[in-house]
């Protein structure tokens, strides 16, 4: 064998190593270094993490769900001739869901917060307000923030919930009082209607569900503006930037053509929520 076929020969070697190590399989048959971009496009199916939060996701009596994050995490996948599988996330795990793989993508009302860069964020697809609520006959709130002792106030929270964050951060001299990821946002607001806590910060289509089953208990606080105005998004992992881009260029599609808007307008008639 002369040098060159022997070189060859040491090239081929190589090369199919590299190969192999990189596409090994895993023993669930998976291939072991496979983007949620790849696995998307090879399976046909977007594997979406969600959590209720109207008007964005909404659970019907049936135990399904619909909403304008739902329906347009749908129509994405229709537009691109994919199906959608849905699981169960929350505020404090959607991290950890999409670094473990167990989704591609969290469909839903997602904030653009900091998380310790360990997510990446789409386009915007709307924008939302965050405003705080005070049982009906309580006027200690019915001022600019800058003028109440925020030392003699109890916030309600969600663990990891943006609005919560937003509080903790702005309003730090606050007391808090944390509910953890299980439960739902609404129920920031019941902790305000048992007096457990004097206010609780969510977007106004929050309210406006709880206040459907509660009419009148509580009431908007004035405080002179919102608390905090929030993009919302999908969210990805900070690597996945193909399925980033894939999922971008059908928001943006559908924003320009008119067609989210359209959705936006079934499940948010009082347009609380601001269009991109």
């Amino acid at each position: 064998m002369n040098i060159f076929k022997t070189l060859a020969l040491l090239i081929g070697v190589a090369l199919i190593a590299y190969i192999g190590s990189h596409y090994a399989l895993s023993k669930s048959g998976m291939v072991a270094h496979e983007t949620a971009y790849e696995r998307v496009l090879r399976t046909g199916t977007l594997r979406c993490g969600t959590f209720i939060e109207p008007p964005f996701t909404i659970l019907n009596t049936d135990n399904t769900e619909k909403g304008i994050a739902h329906d347009l995490a749908l129509q994405i996948a229709s537009e691109l001739s994919l199906k959608v599988e849905w699981g169960e996330t929350n505020f404090s795990t959607l991290a950890d869901d999409l670094k473990m793989g167990r989704y591609d993508a969290i469909c839903a009302s997602v904030f653009v917060l900091p998380r310790g860069g360990r997510v990446d964020y789409t386009m915007p697809y709307a924008y939302v307000p965050v405003y705080g609520y005070v049982n009906a006959k309580d006027d200690r709130f019915d001022r600019p923030f800058s003028e109440i002792d925020w030392s003699k106030v109890t916030i309600g929270g969600l663990d990891g919930e943006g609005a919560t964050l937003a509080a903790q951060k702005i309003l730090s001299k606050a007391k808090f009082d944390i509910l953890p990821q299980s439960l739902q946002i609404a129920d920031m607001l019941g902790a305000v209607v048992s007096h457990k806590t004097d206010v609780g910060f969510v977007q106004p289509t929050v309210f406006q569900t709880f206040d459907a089953y509660n009419k009148g208990v509580l009431q908007k606080a004035f405080l002179g503006a919102p608390l905090y105005n929030y993009a919302v998004v999908f969210a990805v992992s900070p690597e996945e930037q193909g399925l980033k881009s894939l999922l971008n260029n059908e928001i943006l599609r559908l924003k320009t053509s008119g067609e989210l808007a359209r959705i936006m307008d079934v499940y948010d008639a009082e347009k609380f929520v601001t269009r991109p």
